[in-house]
Parts: C-alpha cells; structure tokens; sequence
C-alpha cells in the first residue's frame, strides 16, 4: 500500500488546512501502468521496443552464460552496455512522455551508443530502433 497525501483547505481567510491521505495498492498502480502503456503514441513505440529488447536481451544473455557455466561468471561488456543502455532507452522514453525533445535527444544516444559499443546483430536492431523512433518522435512534434 502507498499513502499519497495532499493538502487542501487553506483559504484566503487564514482557514487551517487540512492533509488528506489516499491509500492506493501496488496493484492499482502496475494496472494504472498498463492502462498507460495503452495509450503510447505510436511514434514512441520503437523507443520503448528499443529499449526494452536491449535490456532484455542483454539479461538473458547473463542468464544463459550463468547456467551454462553452473556458476556466476563475470558478464561480458557487450551484455554490460546492452543493460546500461537499455535502461537508458527506457529512461528516454519515460523523459519523453513529458518533453519528446530531451526523450528523444536521450534515446538517440543510447542508440548510437548500442550500434557503435555492442555492434553485432543485438546491437544494431536495439540501437536503430531507439534511433528510429527518436528520429520519428522529434519530425512527429515538430
């Protein structure tokens, strides 16, 4: 459970405020998430897809080394940079939703950063997707 508190009451006459709580479960936040999810512009969906891949991959990719070597192994760079900037894609996005310049200005970076640090086949898709939709979310809000 979260406690969300605002104030509310104070007039212009001097009136005590008075904090009111509402009491909000995790649940009702991940299906307020979702909900959310739904409504994505479309222009924003390479990031998010971008972003997500990337990390997702770059996890699994851990996952598959650790049980194959039956112990914890150190992770490669590649896997290192597809996480870190993974993660960073889906920070642009979450920076996107509320100003799509400075999102899109930090997607385009983790893509460069994925097609030119991890190269390969993982790297390139993740990295111009992210690159893709900064470019396709910038030319839509201009």
């Amino acid at each position: 459970m979260t406690a969300i508190t605002s104030q509310g009451g104070g007039g212009p006459g001097g009136e005590q405020t008075v904090a009111t709580t509402e009491m909000r479960s995790t649940s009702a936040g991940f299906a307020h998430s979702w909900r959310e999810l739904t409504r994505t512009p479309t222009y924003q969906v390479p990031v998010l897809l971008g972003g997500f891949l990337a990390a997702l991959v770059g996890v699994l990719t851990y996952v598959f080394d650790i049980v194959e070597a039956s112990a914890i192994v150190a992770a490669t760079p590649e896997v290192v940079y597809l996480i870190i900037f993974g993660v960073v894609g889906l920070i642009g996005y979450g920076v996107s939703k509320e100003n799509v310049q400075n999102g899109s200005l930090v997607a385009a970076i983790a893509g460069l950063a994925l097609v030119s640090f991890v190269g390969g086949q993982t790297g390139l898709l993740t990295g111009l997707l992210l690159l893709a939709g900064a470019i396709w979310s910038l030319s839509r809000t201009r």
